[in-house]
This record gives structure tokens, sequence and C-alpha cells, in this order.
């Protein structure tokens, strides 16, 4: 997945800013750092198995290139069905699940053991909500590429809770690199009809869309993401992560919904 990319953003950021369309030239330190445990898992409601992946950052001077983390013993616990999962290692670095299923409404923990380093999380999968339909509309400035539109109806909630959304746009097959995630804080209850960003779309483009309905923890991690992406600065802080322990990632258990359509003219 993409997301390794993100991970070790003080480096990711040098490159954005490199090759940014004003060209602006940043004059920073570029000392080697010790390397970070990097863990990325998701538990979904889709048929499993479910892959948690274990890697380490690298540094910016090297060969992008991340170094699997092998041996691990990895176990995800269904705290609510008291199911408990020891995962098997498949391919270097990644570890499937054996009998969890993700369900809406169950809470998920996470316990990784690499060479001794402890790493925690927990997640709960929130309701499900469908991705209704998926569609283009003119841009309302006249630009050349048309906009994309994910349509969906918001559950009304009472009180302080919020739903919160990921988006993955695939164009031709390829994740875009954006970061796209928001809440209902302002549109609770509707049916919503905003266009999310993403790559610039084409006649002929085939573009596909996940919604996935997150936790706040999850939620908090990809919007800090998103916001480490667009600082100002050389030396940016790495995204707030729900995994503790000190390694770099995530941990999510969510649902996905899913669209498709051929961009036309």
């Amino acid at each position: 997945m993409r997301l390794h990319k993100y991970l070790n953003v003080a480096f990711l950021f040098l490159l954005l800013a490199a090759f940014s369309a004003c060209k602006k030239v940043i004059n920073v330190n570029l000392n080697s750092t010790n390397p970070l445990y990097v863990v990325q898992g998701n538990v979904t409601n889709q048929p499993g198995p479910y892959v948690v992946s274990i890697t380490k950052s690298i540094n910016f001077d090297q060969d992008n290139v991340f170094p699997t983390v092998s041996g691990a013993v990895v176990v995800i616990t269904d705290v609510t069905a008291g199911q408990v999962d020891t995962l098997a290692e498949g391919t270097p670095g990644n570890y499937n699940t054996h009998i969890i299923t993700g369900t809406p409404g169950h809470t998920y923990k996470l316990y990784v053991n690499a060479a001794n380093n402890i790493f925690t999380a927990s997640s709960t999968m929130p309701a499900m909500v469908t991705l209704d339909s998926l569609y283009t509309q003119p841009s309302p400035f006249g630009g050349k590429h048309p906009e994309l539109v994910p349509e969906y109806t918001d559950p009304t909630l009472v009180g302080v809770n919020y739903h919160y959304y990921h988006f993955m746009e695939y164009k031709n097959d390829t994740e875009s690199s954006d970061v796209l995630v928001r809440n209902d804080a302002l549109i609770n209850g509707q049916v919503i009809k905003q266009p999310i960003g993403g790559d610039a779309l084409n006649p002929g483009d085939s573009v596909a869309v996940y919604m996935e309905c997150i936790d706040s923890g999850v939620y908090v991690y990809y919007s800090t993401l998103n916001q480490t992406n667009n600082q100002n600065s050389a030396t940016p802080a790495n995204p707030l992560t729900n995994l503790t322990g000190g390694a770099l990632g995530y941990f999510s258990a969510h649902t996905s919904s899913f669209r498709s359509l051929i961009v036309h003219p």
C-alpha cells in the first residue's frame, strides 16, 4: 500500500518540496536517524484473511526499499467476541489472520512483539455506511477537469459523536497520493454529495473509490498525516498514531464500500 511513503514523513516532505510546482529550494540538514518500526494493520467487514505488515523506516539518502520485519509475534483479539487470533507470517513482514471476522460494532486489539519491542493498538469498527453512487460533475469554476462525487447518506447521530470517513481513489489502477478524509460535524444526517479531491480526471479514465468508515483514532491519524503533508516546514512532525510503543503507522477496524466508473467526455 501507499502508506509507506507517508510514514517517514520528514523525509517524504523533502521530496515533495523539491518537486513541487514552485521549485522552491530548501536547505535542510539530512542527518541520519535511527530506523523506526512501521506497523500497518486492517480488519474490515470484507472476508479475511486480514494482514498486518511490519517494516522499518529508511533515511532520505537510502534506496526506496523498506526492510521487512520477520519473526514477530502478532495477535489480534476480537474483544467483543472473546476471540484470539495469532497471525502467521506469509510473505516476509506480512502476517495473516486465521479466524477473526470483521464485524461492525466489535472492538479489536492488536499486539505486536518484534525483537522484544512491544506495540499495541485498539480500534472499534463503526456501523456500515454504504457508498450509494459515484459520478462526475463539471468543475464549478470552469476548470478543465471534472469533479468526482461520492454520494452516500450519513446516519443521524445525537450528541458529540461523529461519523468519520476515509476515501481511497484509484485512477487507472493507480492509487491517488492525496489523503481524503472527512467527518460529519456539519453534515450530520444528510445525503452527502460533496466532491473529493484526488487526481485530475480525463475522459476515458477508469476510476474506483473505496469509502471506509473509520473510528476517531484512525481519523486523527489520517488528518494529521494530511496536515503534515501540507506543512510549510522542512522537518514536519510524524502523524499521530493509535499505536503505543513508539512505532509509526496505524491499526484500523473499518467497513468498506466500493463504486467505480469510466469518465465520459
